[in-house]
């Protein structure tokens, strides 16, 4: 399974447009190789480098399998959305304190549909997950907040 965005290569840089500073927008993402017997995906953008350790941006869930890309707006009905670690319910994108951060976008190819409700946490995301993972993907980006602010 392969996760890829056409506004950045794995391990490069990410667009500021896609900063929670800026235009705070869900980048687009491309999904190919999804298993045979995947009943949904389902995603995780998570930022490595927080001092307080793994921070969710952004989770959701019950995502198609047929589902080719994701962005902001074909986000599929059928999506449910959680908590991100900021305590809202939807994408917060990017935004380094300060410096050069990365993030990883988790691709969850599942052997079911998950049963947790808009606004679940992480954790109750994790144990819903927790031997249902078929394969996984990743992506990462790097976004860097300049000395002048933005």
């Amino acid at each position: 399974m392969e996760l890829s965005s056409p506004e950045f290569t794995d391990g490069g840089e990410m667009p500021w447009s896609m900063s929670a500073a800026n235009e705070n927008r869900f980048p687009p993402l491309n999904i190919d190789g999804v298993p045979t017997g995947t009943r949904s995906l389902a995603l995780v953008l998570e930022d490595l480098n927080s001092p307080v350790g793994g921070l969710t941006h952004w989770l959701g869930w019950n995502v198609p399998p047929d589902t080719g890309r994701l962005d902001a707006l074909t986000l599929p009905s059928d999506a449910v959305v959680g908590m991100s670690d900021f305590g809202k319910v939807g994408y917060l994108g990017p935004i380094p304190p300060q410096g050069r951060h990365t993030y990883r976008f988790v691709l969850f190819a599942l052997d079911t549909e998950l049963d947790l409700p808009e606004g679940a946490t992480r954790r109750a995301f994790d144990e819903a997950i927790d031997g249902h993972v078929i394969a996984t993907a990743e992506l990462e980006g790097s976004i860097e907040r300049t000395p002048e602010g933005d």
